[in-house]
């Protein structure tokens, strides 16, 4: 199970966005651990929306930045 929904932490964040900004608007908002670590976990990449931050926080399922990272041949 994924943990706390974001989006309430992200409505000042501007769209689409990288992880590094919504990292920074749910910290300016005040998120706590349970919402910035899955932030932190999630694939480097532009979201659209709070609704595409939500699905990729789902999807990743507290797996680790190790684990979501591609190794190198």
């Amino acid at each position: 199970m994924p943990g706390t929904d974001p989006r309430p932490y992200l409505t000042a964040a501007k769209y689409p966005c990288g992880r590094d900004e919504l990292l920074r608007a749910a910290a300016a908002a005040g998120a706590g651990d349970d919402v910035l670590g899955p932030l932190g976990t999630l694939p480097a990449t532009d979201y659209a929306d709070g609704d595409g931050v939500w699905e990729a926080v789902c999807e990743c399922d507290g797996a680790s930045i190790h684990d979501t990272a591609k190794e190198a041949p």
